[in-house]
């Protein structure tokens, strides 16, 4: 959906992110809802629920594929808060001063205070940092005015979405599911509709000269920065690979994608609806009543539809239950 450029025609690149979310929420928070519909999938599941109940030795199949999940979850979360740390250590060794030049720019832009504007010769391309103290951090190196402002413009429109908190998320449940290979897609095409929202937001307002000029700004920041940088809680734009980038280049270049608050929040609702329609239904075995335990002597009766004395087994009840309260009503107590 993402890689249809028509879609972003009828709708906004914020729904498409609303639409990855809610997966990621639908994979994060598994519950049954009472309205929920049974959906039974016979000698399938039952054959699937009998191998994971298979014992070998005394563990069964089920317990042995959990013990697995556990320990992959807490190598893998374990190994991505090490990267982090160490990518947080890494920017705070790193000899920061103010940028004078950008804070006055982007207080300007976005009002004063919000973002800390710092510089380093140790970076090589800009990015921004920060879930509380949010910073934007730039290269120690002379950038034009319209060059600047176009940079801090994209690093502080990650900020303000939120997309460093995004990224950990998605991170955090990679690491919860790292069997399944769906939740990689997920993560990658996140991080890239995050950025084309971001270049969109930038470049709602520009002309298509200064387009040209925004897209100019990002590739140089790409090849200035050399390989990707992969530590994952920094939103930086050598993040993306050249192919990546070249479709952020045809998204921002087609003038006819415009961002329309009312079919998003339509867009959302119909989402919306669809999240809480994926809980309605739940897949589980079928299983037949065992008849040989319900059936245990020739005194017992099964209760169904097809049982043809039914309404006699149903006015004897009746009877008894009068006869048993007949004493209460003349005042009378009797021990039955």
């Amino acid at each position: 959906m993402r890689t249809r450029t028509k879609l972003l025609h009828l709708c906004s690149i914020s729904t498409v992110i609303l639409i990855y979310l809610f997966c990621a929420i639908r994979l994060a928070i598994p519950f049954e809802v009472p309205w929920a519909h049974v959906v039974s999938g016979g000698a399938v599941y039952n054959s699937i629920h009998s191998a994971l109940n298979f014992e070998v030795g005394s563990v069964r199949i089920y317990e042995l594929f959990f013990s697995i999940w556990f320990v992959g979850m807490v190598v893998s979360l374990s190994r991505y808060f090490a990267q982090y740390r160490r990518a947080m250590r890494c920017f705070q060794d790193m000899p920061l001063v103010k940028s004078r030049r950008g804070q006055e720019l982007l207080d300007g832009m976005v009002g004063k205070g919000r973002v800390k504007v710092l510089k380093s010769p140790g970076l090589k391309a800009p990015c921004c940092m920060g879930l509380f103290r949010k910073r934007i951090l730039l290269p120690a190196k002379d950038y034009g005015r319209d060059e600047l402002r176009y940079i801090l413009l994209h690093e502080y429109t990650h900020l303000a979405n939120q997309d460093i908190m995004l990224k950990i998320l998605i991170q955090v449940l990679c690491g919860i599911y790292w069997w399944n290979p769906l939740v990689y897609l997920l993560k990658k095409d996140l991080n890239q509709s995050m950025e084309i929202r971001c270049d969109l937001s930038v470049t709602r307002y520009l002309k298509e000269k200064e387009r040209a000029d925004y897209l100019e700004v990002m590739l140089k920041a790409f090849c200035e920065s050399g390989l990707p940088d992969k530590s994952t809680g920094v939103a930086c734009l050598a993040e993306e690979r050249s192919k990546s980038l070249l479709e952020r280049f045809r998204i921002v270049a087609d003038l006819e994608i415009v961002q329309k608050k009312r079919v998003s929040v339509f867009a959302g609702v119909v989402v919306l609806v669809l999240l809480v329609a994926s809980y309605s239904f739940i897949l589980q075995s079928k299983y037949d009543p065992p008849i040989s335990e319900i059936e245990t002597d020739e005194d017992a009766y099964s209760i169904d539809g097809n049982c043809p004395d039914l309404h006699m087994f149903f006015l004897h009840s009746l009877f008894s239950v009068i006869i048993c309260l007949f004493p209460f009503l003349q005042g009378k107590s009797f021990l039955l």
